[in-house]
């Protein structure tokens, strides 16, 4: 990757001419990532892009103002505990849906409805239902005492018009897209790309009116290309960009390279409870080898570079409830995951099926790792929501996970949501799911914690996983665009603006 990205640049650099950038003179902002949804419905999915173009299309009721740090009204005027499983809000009048219809108390209650009666891949399983008070104040029940409601509210139940989702559903949403956000969508084309242009009556709130008047998302696959198309103008922000590679960025006067640290993780997972079959993941000693087996420092350093963390538990360092005291700590120690498999009756090792969706090189040096202790990984790639598909079905033994927790501060939306008992739990360890959800649903906050320590030192100690480490974002971008990372993973646009 190294030597095609630098020679890439001495191309371009060789041309003699600065690319020409479309950005800053037509006002629009073109981006790029390797994945995106095959649905944009944002209850369709868990995949990053998605949730960056729903924060751009639809609103929240409530949201988080990156300036304070602090979750304050937003489609809401304002909020308040009823009792403690009861939220009354009180909703802003003026606000228009793309297609100029009004926003109401009706649009929160058939959204809510929608995602509490109908099983949907964003889960909203802290909600049970919605009391329309008048056409501008409803009340919300949480399933008993939910402490991170919060939280939830403000990244995960953007409201959809009522009428409009109940009569397309799901693929009418991800087709002709409907909100009240910033944004508002002109044409997608699936598995490609996805164009905006700023919504002339948008209300503002939170997220402020947009400046930059359109923008446009494209799915490249290959960073390679998506560095030709940042270098010849044809992009004007990519990120994830490898560590090796920041430096054929830096010196460039049109381009600027930041870094950020994000809530995201890396993990394998594990098929501890035999999911797809009697496979030697059954075994705990087999288990505890593996996470022998992989170089996690040698991966991050390598793969991810500075502001990432290698990780000992099954958690993103600044969530609630997130702690590493008396984790089991598995060194890295091929020789030592030799001896355990062998003990565990397998001293030629064993072959398997393993999935992953993005990080290839991620995925091939732990692939690497397992094959130097005799473990063959039969390796199968797949787009994002295929393997949110096959993981679901219990068809993945063995996969790498990225996990942004959907930019919730809160374990119970990173191990909370992969040992809960449903379909992507591969543990099915009931002390685990019992211990999470003391923690989800108990108000006192060193309780909390503690349930939820208990549970990570189980995790831990019965590899149900392997962690790895936390990701931390390099970008590079036009370097006359106005732009703040932001440690949720979520790049707010529509806050970025164009230098005059």
């Amino acid at each position: 990757m190294k030597r095609t990205l630098a020679y890439t640049t001495a191309i371009l650099l060789g041309l003699g001419t600065a690319p020409v950038w479309a950005g800053p003179d037509d006002n629009s902002l073109a981006w790029a990532s390797d994945s995106m949804p095959s649905s944009i419905d944002f209850y369709t999915h868990t995949i990053r892009e998605g949730i960056v173009l729903g924060h751009h299309i639809w609103d929240t009721l409530i949201y988080r103002n990156n300036e304070t740090n602090q979750i304050e009204p937003h489609l809401a005027e304002s909020f308040e505990w009823i009792d403690d499983t009861t939220l009354e809000f009180k909703l802003r009048q003026g606000v228009k849906f793309h297609d100029g219809s009004d926003f109401t108390a009706d649009d929160v209650v058939g959204t809510v409805e929608f995602v509490t009666t109908n099983t949907t891949v964003q889960p909203i399983f802290f909600l049970e239902s919605a009391e329309k008070i008048d056409d501008y104040t409803v009340r919300l029940k949480t399933k008993g005492v939910f402490p991170a409601v919060l939280e939830y509210l403000a990244n995960v139940v953007p409201i959809y018009p009522s009428d409009y989702y109940a009569e397309v559903g799901p693929d009418g949403m991800s087709r002709q897209p409907i909100g009240t956000g910033p944004y508002r969508v002109t044409e997608i084309v699936p598995g490609e790309r996805v164009s905006m242009e700023a919504f002339g009556d948008y209300f503002g709130g939170v997220k402020g009116k947009p400046s930059i008047e359109k923008l446009e998302f494209r799915r490249i696959a290959e960073f390679n290309t998506q560095a030709i198309e940042l270098m010849t103008g044809n992009l004007d922000w990519i990120w994830r960009v490898p560590p090796d590679a920041v430096q054929q960025f830096e010196g460039q006067s049109q381009l600027k390279v930041e870094s950020g640290d994000t809530l995201r993780v890396g993990f394998i997972g594990l098929d501890a409870a035999g999911r797809t079959g009697d496979t030697p993941l059954k075994k705990l000693e087999v288990r505890r080898a593996i996470n022998h087996a992989i170089n996690r420092d040698g991966i991050r350093e390598a793969m991810i570079g500075p502001g990432s963390q290698t990780i000992d538990t099954a958690c993103a360092p600044p969530q609630f409830g997130c702690s590493a005291e008396g984790m089991t700590t598995y060194e890295y120690d091929p020789a030592k995951a030799k001896e355990m498999l062998a003990e565990a009756g397998y001293p030629d090792g064993f072959s398997i099926d393993f999935f992953g969706y993005r990080d290839r090189p991620v995925v091939e040096a732990i692939i690497g790792d397992l094959a130097a202790v005799g473990i063959t990984a039969n390796l199968t790639m797949l787009q994002a929501s295929a393997i949110a598909q096959a993981r679901n079905e219990g068809r993945t033994p063995i996969w790498f996970q990225a996990w942004g927790s959907s930019s919730i501060l809160d374990v119970s939306a990173g191990p909370g949501y992969w040992y809960d008992g449903s379909a992507v739990d591969y543990a099915r360890d009931a002390e685990v799911t019992a211990l999470l959800e003391e923690g989800n649903t108990t108000i006192d906050p060193e309780a909390r914690k503690a349930a939820y320590s208990k549970a990570l030192v189980r995790i831990s100690d019965q590899a149900l996983q392997v962690p790895i480490f936390t990701y931390a974002l390099n970008y590079v971008y036009n370097s006359a665009l106005n732009f703040t990372p932001v440690p949720d993973e979520t790049p707010r646009f529509f806050e970025a603006s164009w230098n005059e």
